[in-house]
């Protein structure tokens, strides 16, 4: 089984990775980030080396890079007797507006199961706004992948623990929406 961790920058998902990977797989697929990973993408494409040859900004460098790592079977994990932990960028563009981590998803089906975990930082849901945009973003990111998700919160100690009762709470999120208060929680 593939999991992809998934979420925005600074959700935690290396460290969540590297933690679920104990005993398993875990493949770094960001071209721009160091990683001490089993398999790591950057030893076929790095997005500074992209960038330089391409004479491209970082972002678009990442866009080149994730192009043509969806176009590749080189850095494939066919183990199926372990479960291969992916650790994906943090740039959520690539999963919401580009076909890229839909390719990446089809290719892996073909050796094993693929799951998503979509991670989301506690810190980051300050209010009843961020937290349906994350949710929103999680829901299209399942909508394009078609695979089963998990959706966690990361980071929880970090934050009051009353703030987030409160956004799962689904009465004060309704009284919230019908107040339209939503925008100013």
């Amino acid at each position: 089984m593939f999991v992809l961790v998934i979420g925005p920058a600074g959700a935690g998902k290396t460290s969540i990775a590297r933690r679920l990977s104990k005993g398993n797989i875990l493949i770094n697929l960001d071209p721009a980030t160091p990683s001490e990973a089993d398999i790591d993408i950057r030893k076929w494409v790095r997005t500074e080396e992209v960038q330089a040859i391409n004479s491209l900004g970082i972002n678009g460098a990442l866009l080149k890079s994730m192009e043509m790592i969806s176009g590749m079977d080189e850095w494939m994990c066919r183990d199926t007797e372990k479960i291969k932990i992916v650790d994906t960028p943090g740039q959520l563009e690539l999963f919401l507006y580009r076909d890229y981590g839909k390719k990446i998803v089809e290719k892996l089906a073909r050796h094993d199961a693929v799951v998503s975990l979509f991670l989301m930082d506690a810190e980051e849901l300050c209010s009843l706004e961020n937290y349906l945009v994350m949710l929103a973003q999680n829901a299209i990111i399942n909508l394009k992948l078609l695979i089963p998700s998990v959706t966690a919160i990361n980071k929880i100690d970090l934050t009051g623990r009353k703030s987030l009762e409160k956004l799962v709470d689904r009465a004060y999120v309704e009284k919230m929406l019908d107040n339209g208060d939503a925008l100013r929680s």
